[in-house]
């Protein structure tokens, strides 16, 4: 089962969510709000001694291996 991340509208928490079927209902987990919105998720691979990420929009990501790279957020 795909795990999706999430934003809550009303708190502005970010979480993420075990999804096990379409039409399960989300609320949030910091404010049982239900105004959540899916985001679009980075993902990333390694292979060898390199790390590459993608990310949405076709950013100017370079492969860093930093976690907090601003331009792959």
């Amino acid at each position: 089962m795909p795990v999706y991340e999430y934003e809550c509208q009303d708190c502005k928490e970010e979480f993420e969510y075990l999804l096990l079927s379409k039409d399960s209902k989300i609320h949030c987990p910091k404010c049982n709000g239900e105004h959540i919105i899916k985001k679009m998720s980075l993902c990333g691979f390694a292979s060898g001694d390199k790390f590459t990420s993608s990310s949405p929009g076709g950013s100017a990501c370079s492969g860093c291996t930093s976690t907090n790279c601003s331009t792959c957020k």
